[in-house]
């Protein structure tokens, strides 16, 4: 890189001959680059981010911040040839910069922050120049200690203050026009009555906040026809993200992005999904955290989706799947949802749309919406720290400026509507995956409609986990869904108190998430959670439960087998038979033959009859193929033990397990053209549960478990949606 050319770090004024040469830029904002010192680029690098002035757009606010990245540069010689190496040192912040402009120059001063680490007190004055209306360079002088250091010779670079490349694969089935959004802000009726007049794009809503986004104009096609693939599960899309990444010759961190749009979902009301897993699993290796998403176009969302849509049904559709593309990619930018940070009204992309409507009325969200970020979100985005911005670098849900989720120390008071109760078993032992009841309960003698996603990866649910050293941290999943409410009817409490028609649980697993195994300690744990949806705030009650500590040497010398990413990635997906995860998929079947019919064999062996009893697609050349077809028998086989186990437990504390397992078993024994053993093992599973004190509401649902054909609870048949399930207890 040339050293720019920047002006000298003293001025006089302009003589008034020559004011006419003073003109001040459009704007000074942006990004800057340059060097410390002379004679040439070697020692210490900076980019600078400038945002000081307006940009030109309304919806583009000036943020009154300046911030930037540190480098240390080094020559190397390469086949003879000496090249400039950059490694990134740190980030820093100036948060209530003073500017002062003159007819020649702006200048700005104010206290560094830097976002990690320990540093003595330290200052920044920088100084940028302008000649006949555009801008020369700007100098930067650190002062630390009180001493200052040498200056930074910056040039002006961009006017986005980061860029980002996003890489867009299709599916054959999907390759259809409008392959990417492209919007008119007046083409729907319902939009504040102010908004500008303009044609949204992915680009343009990036460009609003700060950033340039290049999309590859290259699409690679992946032929998705072949027989029996009916819909994508989460270790298919997770397995084509690695196989895509393999193509990238850079090192991670790395302002990369990767985005397929896919036909549908398993669970069909999912439109669309943002991956929260890194790669290294062998192959592509270089793939980071927060690095790919998938729309589904086939949802019922984009069912009148055209090109220039002239009807409001059609620009509704088209509305939304900017919005969908926009808001997943927002993820990966370290965005959490706006109601995990505590900004459920927020206006902004990374709200639904429902979810604010249910707070401040029908169709009040596109009513105010103007299509942007919110500030906070800007003010992460263009000037947080680069490691938990860029795309590899910090986990999904840390450091973020301002990203620190609210509501772990959330209580509700006396008298709602509905309660929210979390149940387990009181110890798990050691390595054991962790389960947990989530049940919803109408306390009111009215019935009440609630959104039945209760798993985390669906939004409504927050959860927090004590540590057993007595920090508080957020469990996130590992994928986030955006899909639609599953509305669920709760039953006034006097009805429903007889036949549990009040209540709703769900079995939630919470083994594995963003920051890792979050059970993988011995020790004592206090788990809540906070359901936001629907105009209900509701905290849960403070579950105690305990981990207990490896028995044998066996289990404490398998631990480190087990604690891998592999294995919590193969949990959180519900099983993968993707080459990139084999490690955690043999590690499981050890597991499963290990420990038998204890607690972790008899969930490690259903992770591994999930993983082996579904057929599992992969991207090959371009193509969809079968890399394994499903192998009921053996998946039946892995889990006899655990049948075996539940049905032998007299508590009610495995009943939701127990009938997990016998619906995962239902769908083996349909693929095996055993229907006389699905619905012997329904029928044992209803006489069981009527033992234990199960409500007729639930044993009237279990009986409807057995399938009237082979292929109707086989997945690859048609997408599933997860079953309604009122409370076992």
């Amino acid at each position: 890189m040339d050293t720019p050319n920047v002006p000298s770090t003293y001025y006089a004024p302009a003589p008034a001959s020559d004011l006419w040469s003073c003109r001040q830029p459009t704007a000074v904002s942006g990004r800057y680059e340059g060097f410390q010192g002379n004679p040439g680029p070697i020692g210490s690098a900076l980019d600078l981010r400038l945002d000081i002035d307006a940009r030109g757009n309304a919806e583009s606010p000036v943020m009154n911040k300046v911030s930037g990245d540190l480098y240390s540069t080094r020559f190397v010689k390469v086949a003879g040839v000496n090249q400039l190496v950059k490694t990134y040192v740190e980030s820093w912040i100036v948060d209530t910069p003073l500017v002062a402009f003159t007819d020649t120059d702006v200048q700005i001063a104010g206290t560094v922050r830097y976002w990690k680490g320990t540093h003595p007190a330290t200052t920044v004055d920088i100084v940028v120049s302008w000649s006949h209306g555009a801008v020369t360079g700007a100098v930067a002088t650190f002062t630390s200690g009180g001493i200052p250091g040498k200056p930074y010779a910056c040039s002006y670079r961009s006017e986005a203050f980061r860029d980002m490349n996003l890489e867009l694969d299709y599916c054959s089935s999907v390759d259809i026009e409008p392959k990417v959004p492209v919007y008119n802000s007046h083409a729907h009726t319902n939009r504040p009555a102010d908004v500008p007049n303009r044609t949204i794009t992915i680009e343009s809503s990036y460009t609003d906040a700060g950033i340039a986004v290049t999309i590859d104009p290259v699409h690679t096609v992946i032929d998705d026809t072949a027989a029996g693939f009916a819909s994508w599960n989460v270790g298919e899309l997770h397995d084509a993200m690695e196989t895509s990444f393999g193509k990238y010759n850079s090192g991670w961190p790395a302002w990369n992005m990767w985005g397929i749009q896919a036909g549908i979902f398993d669970t069909a009301g999912v439109g669309g999904i943002m991956f929260d897993a890194a790669a290294g699993f062998g192959g592509a290796g270089r793939g980071p955290d927060r690095q790919g998403f998938a729309v589904f176009r086939n949802h019922s969302w984009f069912t009148n989706l055209v090109s220039n849509p002239v009807t409001q049904d059609q620009a509704w559709a088209m509305r939304h799947f900017l919005y969908t593309w926009v808001h997943e990619a927002g993820h990966a930018f370290n965005f959490l949802h706006a109601w995990d940070k505590a900004r459920p009204d927020s206006l902004s992309w990374m709200n639904y749309d429902w979810k604010y409507d249910q707070r401040n009325g029908t169709d009040s969200f596109w009513g105010n919406f103007r299509f942007r970020f919110d500030d906070d979100e800007l003010l992460h985005m263009r000037h947080g720290d680069r490691a938990s911005v860029i795309m590899g670098g910090d986990p999904w849900a840390s450091g973020g400026h301002l990203e620190s989720p609210a509501g772990a120390m959330t209580v509700s008071g006396p008298g709602s509507d509905v309660e929210l109760m979390l149940s387990a078993k009181d110890h798990f032992d050691y390595m054991e995956p962790v389960s947990i009841e989530f049940r919803l309960r109408n306390t009111t003698d009215v019935p009440v409609m609630v959104d039945g996603r209760l798993d985390p990866r669906y939004g409504n649910t927050t959860v927090y986990v004590q540590k057993p050293n007595g920090t508080v941290v957020l469990h996130e999943s590992v994928v986030c869904f955006y899909g639609l409410p599953e509305m669920v009817t709760l039953a006034p409490a006097p009805v429903g108190d007889d036949d549990g028609s009040d209540r709703f649980s769900q079995l939630v697993q919470l083994a594995y998430g963003v920051e890792g195994f979050a059970f993988d300690e011995p020790g004592q744990y206090l788990v809540r959670a906070i359901y936001s949806t629907d105009g209900i705030v509701q905290a849960s009650n403070t579950l105690p439960l305990r981990v207990g500590f490896p028995v044998t040497r066996e289990e404490d010398r398998f631990a480190p087998e087990f604690f891998t990413r592999e294995v919590g990635l193969t949990l959180a997906f519900e099983g993968s038979m993707s080459p990139y995860l084999e490690r955690g998929l043999n590690a499981l079947t050890e597991a499963a033959e290990r420990f038998g019919s204890e607690p972790l064999g008899v969930k490690a062996a259903t992770a591994v009859a999930q993983s082996v009893g579904d057929d599992f697609y992969r991207r090959k050349d371009e193509k969809m193929v079968k890399h394994h077809s499903a192998d009921p028998q053996r998946a039946l086989a892995l889990t006899d033990a655990g049948l075996a186990r539940y049905q032998q437990s007299a508590g009610a504390a495995s009943n939701l397990a127990y009938r997990g397992l016998v619906e995962l078993r239902t769908e083996l024994h349909a693929k095996a053209d055993n229907s006389a053993a699905a619905k012997s093992e329904v029928e044992t599973l209803a006489k069981d549960l009527g033992a234990r004190g199960a409500n007729s509401t639930v044993l009237a649902q279990v009986k409807e478990l057995i399938p009237s054909t082979p292929a109707a609870r086989s997945r690859r048949a048609a997408p599933r949606k997860p079953a309604k399930k009122s409370s076992d207890g």
